[in-house]
């Protein structure tokens, strides 16, 4: 039986056999392509060609195309809503828990006189020669030209350098006023948020002169109008504790206009102002000395610009500056948890027991980074498709 089964795939195997005389003799070989009969389609003349692209075109048509997938956009809600209150004469700690979950609020009682932006805005805009900006704002910032591949000739900003004074960037009189005075704020905020051990630093980081704090004043040029979040890649950024941002700087207006802030996840956000109150923003370097317990926004506050019309050209009202003061550290300063996240802070602020140390003990959730390598990136990457401390996370 096992013979037989041995014949039969034998035979299989060399093919069909024929009897020529009293002797078997193998068959010829199954056709191959090369003497294969022609189709009976293709008898005609032209006839194989012919066949040949009815089976490639069933053939494309059977495969179907792969997906095409679109470019990522920033998502953004446009609907202004209001950040948590807080007055920096009598902070309420509640207040304080609640902008710390969001990344943002709104300050009062912080004795900034209208008068004095409007100054300062004035003599800034005087200041209108795009190269020079260029390479005054790559001077302040710690970078180079070469450095600067990516052409931020686009970026329609001045940076200053509020603790410059007698140098041809040098803020001029009035705006070197309001600087002083918005960082004497800031300041003020820093120290608000270290005294909340729940949410803060648990420790003055700029006591006893253990670090030396950086004044940046980022004046925009933008259009008002329709509101429409930053183009993508458009959103130039530094890192930096807390920004202040001022929504009343247009005078005469029923309303001062909205602002964009971009979230931790990617999003951005239109917030509402309010009469006299600035607009507060936590940074990355805020929320790494918090060990995460604090939330942050990507980049800074933006404020709104008009949407282009059907036939290309910009619509709303003539340009207008808007200034931000970024509270910053220099160059050569590493930055680093100044708490640990440990189980309790996990009930104080909501989050799960999870997000602890597995034994319930602390935990550091970033590693340690120089402030130079990290500001480098940051002007240079899309805010709006990837979260640059990510790298640094634990």
């Amino acid at each position: 039986m096992a013979a037989s089964s041995s014949t039969a795939a034998a035979t299989a195997v060399s093919g069909p056999t024929t009897t020529r005389g009293n002797s078997m003799l193998p068959g010829p070989p199954p056709p191959t392509p090369s003497n294969h009969q022609q189709l009976p389609s293709a008898n005609a003349a032209g006839g194989t060609d012919a066949a040949l692209s009815a089976f490639l075109h069933r053939m494309l048509l059977s495969s179907p195309a792969p997906p095409l997938r679109s470019p990522p956009v920033a998502r953004s809600q446009s609907t202004p809503s209001l950040p948590p209150l807080v007055s920096l004469d009598s902070p309420d700690p509640r207040a304080i828990l609640d902008a710390a979950g969001t990344g943002y609020f709104h300050l009062a009682g912080h004795g900034v006189p209208s008068e004095l932006l409007s100054s300062a805005l004035a003599e800034i805009a005087q200041i209108d020669d795009a190269s020079k900006r260029r390479q005054s704002n790559l001077r302040v910032l710690g970078f180079s030209e070469e450095e600067d591949a990516d052409g931020g000739a686009d970026d329609p900003a001045m940076v200053f350098d509020a603790g410059e004074v007698e140098t041809d960037d040098a803020l001029p009189a009035a705006a070197a006023e309001y600087a002083r005075r918005m960082r004497d704020v800031g300041m003020r905020v820093v120290e608000m948020l270290s005294g909340c051990g729940y949410v803060g630093f648990l420790e003055d980081p700029f006591a006893d002169g253990r670090r030396k704090a950086r004044c940046l004043v980022w004046a925009s040029k933008v259009s008002g109008g329709e509101t429409a979040p930053p183009a993508a890649g458009k959103a130039k950024a530094y890192p930096y504790i807390v920004g202040l941002h001022c929504q009343w700087e247009a005078t005469g207006r029923e309303a001062a206009p909205a602002s964009w802030v971009m979230d931790d996840g990617g999003a951005w956000t239109a917030v509402g102002a309010r009469d006299g109150a600035l607009l507060v923003t936590i940074g990355d370097i805020a929320q790494v000395w918090s060990n995460g317990k604090l939330k942050k926004v990507r980049g800074m506050a933006r404020p709104t610009s008009s949407a282009p019309s059907k036939d290309g050209q910009q619509r709303g009202e003539p340009d207008r500056l808007s200034v931000t003061v970024l509270i910053t550290l220099p160059l050569d300063s590493v930055i680093s948890p100044l708490v640990p996240y440990s189980a309790e802070d996990a009930g104080d602020d909501g989050r799960d027991d999870e997000t602890a140390g597995e034994d319930g003990g602390d935990e550091w959730r970033f590693q340690s980074f120089l402030l130079e390598d990290y500001a480098w990136r940051v002007y240079h990457q899309r805010l709006q498709f990837k979260d640059p401390l990510v790298r640094y996370r634990i």
